[in-house]
This record gives structure tokens, C-alpha cells and sequence, in this order.
């Protein structure tokens, strides 16, 4: 161990690593607590640490990961279920990740639940994958088990990355909520598996889409590709045909590549994003954009909506 209390280069990965971990790489205990207070190790767990850097520089839902890494090493044969397996199959979560660890067990026996571990009893154990070295619900059954739980915006969203990215086949979902019966949530799961599509490409969308469900709104195409008399203008989130309006998400956003450093080559992004705009107004076609903050306000979406001819029950 450096007199600096860096962490020793057997710790410094970013996997989670345990004080056995530290013993099998010829360290003491007493590296492990030097190098946290020095900043270098973080403890994510008790008796579980990763590096500093590995844990600044993670996001929310990297972190919830991290965590579940951590808690995987100290518990016996945990299966995690919920918030915890999402984020192991890397699923699009609204409304942030929960502090707490989510697990499941049968229903006869083990442990209740603990500060930061909420255990899930069952009376019919569910169908696991191993991700990343750690047990967790299938992604069709962690979909359902969220989608009893939360909203329908949510559960929709996740359904939607499930049969788009994760290769689920809505026959899953099917059998997942029909062998549920009429237990809690099954309703609200049924719900999400009917209106589940692999056309939305974003979460963003999702969420969209899911506002004009609650809303009555008439039920737009997805991904509609627009022509002109020149040909290929472009594919839109959503198309209105009846109305003659075209929806998009984020539009601008969407045509422009993440992370560019260049400032000219966003702003040819954008520009282009203007002449397509353009050439779509040419058909005919109306455009009407809203952002993340629109999405997430029901009533705010509904307004920009109607401004632009879309009204319940047309």
C-alpha cells in the first residue's frame, strides 16, 4: 500500500471487490480502510469496495448496477427481481433508480426484509438469466413485475426497449401476465403487454406514446417514412395521417450524433434537420415537436398536441 493511500493496483479495477479479495492479493483490512479514506476506494457495500473513479464517473443507473454487483457478493444466492434485475439488463427506468436492492425468494422461507435489500416472496420462483456473473429475473418477467408495480407510462416504456433491444417476444409477456391470474397489478401488466411495441426506438417515444394512450388521443403510425417528389425525405417518429400531422420526439436531437466535439458539424446536423423539416412541410404535412419535459407533463403535451389539430376522439 502507497504511503498516499492510493488503492493498491489489485483494487483498482471496477469490479466490486471484497476484503478476500484484498487478502488473495497479499493486502490487509487495514489497505482497504486507508485507501477509502484517502478517497481512492469507495465502499459500496459493507466489505465491498470498487474504485473512486469507477464510481464518480458512473450514472444512476450504473451505480444501482454496482450496487447489485456488490450486494451479490456478500448474500447467499440471490436472485434480483424489479428495479435491480433492470438495471442488469440495462432497461430504461423513468423515474430514477431506488436506493433500495430488490430480490426474490419462495415464498415458505428466508430472510424478511432488511435496510436496503427488499426481499419478494413468491409462490412460483421466476425464470432467471446470469448477467454480468449475477442472477436475475428474465427480462420478460422483470417487464411484468415492474409493470404491476408502477405506472403504465413505465411499464410501457420498458416493455417497448424489451421487444425492440432485448429480443423479447410478446408471447412472453402474454404468458407472464396470464399465468399471474388475478393477482396484484395484473391488470396494469396486461395493459402494458397489449400496447408493447418494437416500432418505438427510444424511450423518449415510449413515453410519448403512452401519453397518447392515457389521453384518447387517435393512435398515430409509427416510424413513417415521408417521400417527396425528389423521394426519401425521412422516417418520423409519428404520423397523424388523417389529421396530415407528423409528430416528432426530439427531432433535432435525433439527427445528431452524440458527443460531437465539433461545433461545425453540429450545426450541420442541425441544418439538415431544417432543410428535412422543411421538405416535409412541402407534402402538406404539419410538424409539431416536443421535448422530455413535455412528455413527462400529461397536461402540457396535450396543449402542444391540440395546437397542432390532434384532440381526443378525433
Amino acid at each position: 500500500m502507497s504511503s498516499t493511500g492510493a488503492a493498491p493496483p489489485a483494487l483498482a479495477a471496477s469490479a466490486p471487490v471484497t476484503a478476500a479479495d484484498a487478502r488473495a492479493s497479499g493486502l490487509a483490512g487495514d489497505d482497504l480502510r486507508r485507501a477509502t479514506r484517502a478517497g481512492s476506494l469507495v465502499r459500496v457495500r459493507h466489505g465491498v469496495y470498487v474504485s473512486a473513479p469507477t464510481w464518480t464517473s458512473a450514472d444512476e443507473a450504473e451505480r444501482h448496477r454496482l450496487r447489485v454487483r456488490a450486494a451479490a457478493r456478500r448474500m447467499r444466492a440471490p436472485v434480483f427481481s424489479h428495479e435491480s434485475a433492470a438495471a442488469m439488463w440495462r432497461l430504461p427506468l423513468l423515474g430514477g433508480w431506488p436506493a433500495d436492492l430488490h430480490v426474490v425468494l419462495p415464498r415458505a422461507g428466508g430472510a424478511p426484509s432488511t435496510p436496503g435489500v427488499r426481499r419478494h416472496r413468491v409462490a412460483t420462483l421466476p425464470d432467471t438469466r446470469v448477467v454480468d456473473g449475477v442472477t436475475v429475473t428474465t427480462v420478460a418477467w422483470t417487464v411484468v413485475d415492474l409493470a404491476r408495480t408502477g405506472s403504465f407510462a413505465r411499464g410501457l416504456v420498458l416493455a417497448d426497449d424489451a421487444l425492440r433491444r432485448q429480443g423479447v417476444d410478446r408471447g412472453d409477456l402474454d404468458r407472464l401476465v396470464l399465468s399471474a391470474a388475478r393477482g396484484r397489478g395484473v391488470r396494469a401488466a396486461r395493459r402494458v403487454a397489449t400496447e408493447a411495441d418494437a416500432a418505438a426506438e427510444s424511450p423518449g417515444e415510449s413515453l410519448s406514446r403512452a401519453r397518447i394512450i392515457e389521453l384518447g388521443l387517435p393512435r398515430p403510425v409509427l416510424q413513417h417514412e415521408v417521400r417527396d417528389r425528389r423521394g426519401f425525405v425521412g422516417r418520423v417518429d409519428f404520423l397523424w395521417e388523417e389529421q396530415g400531422v407528423v409528430g416528432e420526439f426530439d427531432g433535432r436531437l435525433k439527427y445528431r450524433a452524440g458527443a460531437v466535439g465539433d461545433r461545425a458539424a453540429v450545426e450541420d446536423r442541425v441544418w439538415a434537420e431544417k432543410r428535412r423539416e422543411d421538405r416535409i412541410r412541402t407534402t402538406g404535412l404539419r410538424v409539431v415537436r416536443w421535448t422530455w419535459a413535455d412528455a413527462l407533463d400529461p397536461a402540457r403535451l396535450a396543449r402542444l398536441l391540440a395546437a397542432a389539430g390532434i384532440h381526443p376522439g378525433a
